[in-house]
């Protein structure tokens, strides 16, 4: 006898509350660490310091920003299974299925520096030293695909914003969309040259008042505590970004159904046994046949 299925009950309000709490302070959390940790040299080791840098792929930042976008996108698989079960209309189907999947290759970006590897490529190439590639001050990525995530993001944006009309969520999003375009105009400005009319970073760096507490603080020159400063707070921004749509999808989510009920059936017979099954029962119907043949010409 199979047992009955179990339920937990959830909070939604609270458990969403709690969930925009804790990851608005662990980014906070991420930064300072960094600051503390790694810019500061809290921690003597060179990797152990490395682990806390907010601006590294390989730190404990970058692992909780890859664990967020995938649970995000694990959460838009899981609205469009309940869209679909809701008998919505295959446009509505069908844009909840392009959001997830670009969600979930945002995951894989962050995961594997998909966009980074494709500007390094782009600069390498022959195409960066003409036309619009030779004129472009800042990172190659953004030249190369930021056309492309301008047009996601306008999908995006136009799209939840008839999926949320009407409800306090599409506040959510364009405070989202507010970090993520400030996020994008940081990373910008940090891949300017210096000198360039546009270098912030470079020209308050250079600014005495901040050598010298650079120098106090980090025992670094003003443009690089500047700039890792610039990054960690790019990162941080793209964070609570992705936080607040994961809550406002959440939130969504608890809209389209009352809870989810998750049974496990039985496993249908796969198509290669039911083909050895008809295999079977004809060879046993020719067995006799066979049989008789061979004693015949015995």
């Amino acid at each position: 006898m199979a047992p009955a299925p179990l339920s937990f009950p959830l909070p939604a309000a609270r458990a969403l509350s709690n969930l925009r709490f804790g990851m608005v302070w662990a980014a906070a959390m991420v930064v300072a660490l960094d600051v503390w940790f790694h810019l500061g040299g809290g921690v003597a080791s060179p990797d152990l310091a490395g682990w806390f840098d907010a601006a590294s792929e390989r730190g404990l930042g970058s692992w909780l920003s890859v664990t967020q976008t995938v649970l995000v996108a694990l959460t838009l698989w899981v609205v469009v299974a309940v869209v679909r079960r809701t008998g919505a209309s295959r446009a509505r189907v069908a844009g909840w299925v392009a959001l997830a999947t670009f969600v979930s290759y945002l995951a894989l970006d962050d995961g594997t520096q998909i966009h980074e590897r494709v500007g390094r490529a782009f600069g390498a190439s022959e195409a960066s030293e003409r036309g619009v590639g030779a004129a472009f001050p800042s990172y190659y990525w953004q030249l190369v695909l930021g056309p492309v995530f301008a047009g996601a993001g306008l999908f995006m944006a136009v799209f939840l914003w008839r999926e949320f009309r009407g409800s306090d969520l599409w506040r959510l999003v364009g405070g989202a969309f507010a970090l993520l375009g400030t996020a994008v105009a940081i990373d910008f400005v940090d891949g300017l040259p210096d000198g360039h009319p546009l270098d912030l970073i470079g020209r308050v760096g250079s600014m005495a008042r901040v050598e010298a507490v650079a120098e106090t603080s980090f025992r670094l020159p003003g443009p690089a505590v500047v700039l890792h400063l610039s990054r960690i707070v790019e990162e941080s921004l793209e964070m609570v970004a992705m936080t607040l749509l994961w809550v406002a999808f959440l939130t969504h989510l608890t809209h389209l159904a009352g809870g989810l009920l998750l049974t496990w059936t039985p496993q249908e017979p796969t198509s290669s046994r039911i083909l050895r099954a008809d295999l079977a029962e004809r060879l046993a119907a020719t067995e006799p046949e066979r049989t008789a043949a061979v004693l015949a010409e015995e």
